[in-house]
């Protein structure tokens, strides 16, 4: 053993936070090596723990350095120093991985290829040169492939591959990029791609030359398959659509490079980081007017979502002439993500021409992460690849809870600790197949956070399957249920995204939600904190017909509302000539308390909205006509909003009758766009006005927003701008989506907030 000088020192640092497979322990080697420390570091399912033993001056520095330079794909959230007894060691070594009872720990998130796996990818000279699955340390799948933790090759789908001599000498020398890389293999040992036939039969030939005939290809990715095609072919995407069955719902495109994306979309600075982050989500740029691509990648709507490749395989699939590529989920309409091979095959045989596949498992689906910059950040849309399972920090500690989210865009999240670790996107829970994966992803999760929960949240609505479950798993545990009205959970996620812990205003706008009273919410204001929360403000109620077949259909809402407010046949009818059809039972929907219900959705304010401004077809995908109206908004200037009234009832009520001088303003003739950027103008506008003053009743200048309809940006932007200018601070999602993904968020903390409830 060597002997300590007098001067040095020994410390024992414990870290917590995404430390495994991300470099960690090569890292400190590296560094610990370099300043002539001894000592030792090892992974365990609590974080990273290191001692050291040296120069006390040495020691310093390496904390200073790990702070401020970790590993590019870490993420620090505790770190601990503490003096101990020497032990007196002779040199710095690595100790394997192992389980200890305390589990603090992340898997971390699938990476994007790093430059240094892509330099050797199109190395003709490396070993690696073309080989689909070059992945180290920094970079390749890590969540989609795991099964259990610590994050090692044996607890991964990797396992099935066993490293040649060459891979397995980068794997065990620290100072190599591939130093305990879990998914590290070549062409010589790792998984194998193969091109087939829809009935598996070997194909000949090649990826790009399919592409350029036209040709519409099923690839097995990170997370699920995509189907793929030529995004400058529009025979090619008009045969994609048909074949899927997916009448409008927009396309996401994968490009070459930054090159081609600035060909076809507006691109800033800060969208252009976010772009080739190691996420590698998909981005809703603003299309370029000049840009060649069909109108069939994204009917009616002038934003394309645009990520560029994020695994070699990826790569592989560009050439000169192939810039650009429809990048689809694919799945039957409204299943999940298919992940292997025989439900490929099988659902997937008559929409594709050919497969591309490989045999590496997948464990975990994860679809590709959606995006949004606002406000110069990143503003979340979906949350999956890339982002899951890294937990949302929180400045306070939270008993063990799980929450079971929504029925829509359905994600659940358990508390663990400070931190919320929420789950992928899962898709709608009224699909049996969603279903079965929900649960298969709860099974997961509470398997790798070793977690008992001692309560369980839900929704407050009694039909919702998210509820159904959560009672079923709160029965399984014996522990209590708690139920959160909908937009209060929003409420709360807004907060807890932006770690606020004290009272403050907040902003709910969404299609619909079950209220405390029993009516459809979906326009509220609200005051108050995690443990109480008031609700202050509203749209004034109108009726909205009984049953899901309203959410589809534009046109009967507005026939619905037009005749609540005029209660003139031949008026409506002058406004909605194709109503006809519809009206009476429009008439009798909004005079009948049974067969309407009193809503205060705005989701459905913005269906009369739309079909104001002309969309009067069934809606093909949730927000599409809302998201067709805002398209239209962005082609007007310098409107002036509509008359609307805010009036004192039981609790601050917002009019809707401007809706009137809307339809009076289609009679005149005036232009869709101008219709449409006026609505806008006019409910950010009555918010901010409903804002400021309940800002002054409750003498706050903090105000949340949170639903699915500030994934608005023309709304949220004017919000933004209004509000600040009067003072008020304002504050949206910025780590969990604004929509339903976000709400299991809030019910954690609302739960959590309630120590006394159900004891």
């Amino acid at each position: 053993m060597a002997k300590l000088a007098q001067d040095d020192r020994a410390v024992e640092i414990h870290i917590t936070g995404i430390v495994q497979g991300v470099g960690f322990r090569p890292h400190v080697y590296k560094s610990a090596t370099s300043l002539g420390l001894d000592g030792w570091v090892i992974n365990t399912t609590a974080g990273v723990t290191i001692r050291l033993e040296g120069a006390a001056q040495s020691i310093t520095k390496f904390v200073e350095q790990l702070h401020k330079n970790p590993p590019p794909l870490s993420r620090i959230e505790t770190f601990m120093v503490r003096d101990v007894e020497p032990e007196g060691f002779s040199a710095f070594f690595i100790h394997e991985s192992k389980n200890v009872s305390d589990t603090d720990i992340s898997i971390p998130p699938d990476v994007g290829t790093c430059p240094d796996c892509l330099r050797e990818y199109r190395d003709l000279s490396d070993r690696r040169n073309g080989y689909p699955f070059t992945n180290c340390v920094n970079c390749g799948p890590r969540f989609s492939i795991t099964r259990a933790v610590p994050y090692d090759r044996k607890n991964t789908s990797m396992q099935a591959f066993e490293m040649c001599g060459d891979c397995s000498a980068e794997y065990i020398e620290p100072m190599d990029r591939r130093f305990h890389a879990e998914p590290n293999a070549c062409p010589v040992c790792g998984p194998r791609l193969a091109l087939t036939l829809p009935d598996g039969t070997p194909l000949a030939g090649d990826m790009r030359g399919l592409l350029k005939e036209g040709r519409i290809l099923a690839i097995k990715g990170i997370g699920g398959y995509h189907l793929v095609c030529d995004a400058l072919n529009a025979r090619a995407v008009q045969i994609l659509r048909e074949r899927k069955q997916r009448q409008t719902k927009p396309f996401a495109l994968m490009c070459r490079d930054l090159e081609t994306v600035r060909m076809h979309c507006e691109l800033s600075v800060e969208e252009e980081k976010f772009l080739i982050s190691p996420a590698r989500p998909i981005l809703l740029l603003k299309r370029k007017p000049t840009s060649l691509l069909c109108k069939e990648i994204a009917p009616g709507l002038d934003t394309l979502g645009v990520m560029l490749p994020y695994t070699p395989l990826h790569y592989g699939l560009f050439d000169e002439n192939l810039s650009i590529l429809v990048m689809t989920s694919a799945n039957i309409s409204g299943d999940p993500l298919i992940i292997n091979e025989d439900d490929a095959y099988a659902y997937l045989g008559k929409l594709a021409d050919a497969f591309v596949v490989h045999n590496r498992k997948i464990v975990n689906r994860v679809d590709d992460s959606v995006v949004m910059l606002f406000r110069q950040k990143p503003y979340p849309v979906r949350r999956s690849r890339g982002f899951v399972p890294q937990g949302i920090k929180l400045s306070f500690n939270l008993p063990s809870v799980f929450a079971a989210g929504g029925d829509l865009k359905s994600v659940f999240a358990y508390a663990n600790k400070s931190k919320a670790v929420l789950s992928q996107y899962f898709g709608d829970l009224d699909n049996l197949k969603n279903l079965d994966a929900y649960q298969d992803g709860v099974k997961f999760f509470s398997g790798f956070l070793k977690i008992k929960p001692e309560k369980v949240v839900c929704d407050l609505h009694p039909d919702y399957i998210s509820a159904g479950f959560a009672a079923r798993y709160a029965a399984g545990l014996d522990v209590p249920l708690i139920k959160v009205q909908h937009h209060k959970a929003h409420f709360a996620s807004a907060m807890a995204d932006n770690n606020l812990n004290e009272r403050v205003l907040g902003v709910v706008c969404d299609g619909t939600g079950y209220g405390e009273d029993s009516s459809i919410w979906g326009f509220e204001f609200f005051y108050g904190n995690y443990s109480n929360i008031e609700r202050v403000g509203s749209l004034r109620p109108f009726p909205q017909p009984r049953g899901d077949g309203v959410v589809k259909n534009p046109l009967h809402m507005a026939a619905v509302l037009l005749y609540a407010l005029w209660e003139d046949k031949d008026k409506v009818l002058a406004v909605l000539p194709n109503s006809a059809q519809l009206l009476p039972y429009a008439k009798a929907q909004a005079k009948s308390g049974t067969l309407s219900i009193a809503s205060s959705s705005c989701g459905r304010l913005f269906d009369v909205a739309a079909a104001l401004c002309g969309f009067t077809g069934k809606v093909t995908y949730e927000g599409e006509a809302a998201m067709r109206m805002e398209s239209l908004a962005h082609q007007a200037t310098g409107v002036r909003t509509y008359a609307y009234d805010i009036f004192e009832d039981d609790i601050l009520r917002i009019s809707w009758d401007f809706i009137g001088e809307m339809a009076e303003d289609r009679l005149r003739g005036t232009k869709p766009p101008i219709l449409a950027a006026r609505f806008h103008q006019t409910i950010a506008a009555a918010i901010c006005s409903a804002v400021e003053r309940l800002a002054a009743r409750y003498k706050t200048n903090k105000v949340v927003f949170s639903g699915g309809t500030f994934q608005n940006r023309f709304v949220a932007n004017r919000l933004a701008e209004s509000l600040l200018e009067a003072g008020i601070e304002v504050y949206f999602h910025g780590q969990v989506p604004t929509n339903d993904s976000g709400i299991a968020l809030g019910q954690l903390l609302i739960a959590a907030s309630r120590a006394e409830e159900n004891k």
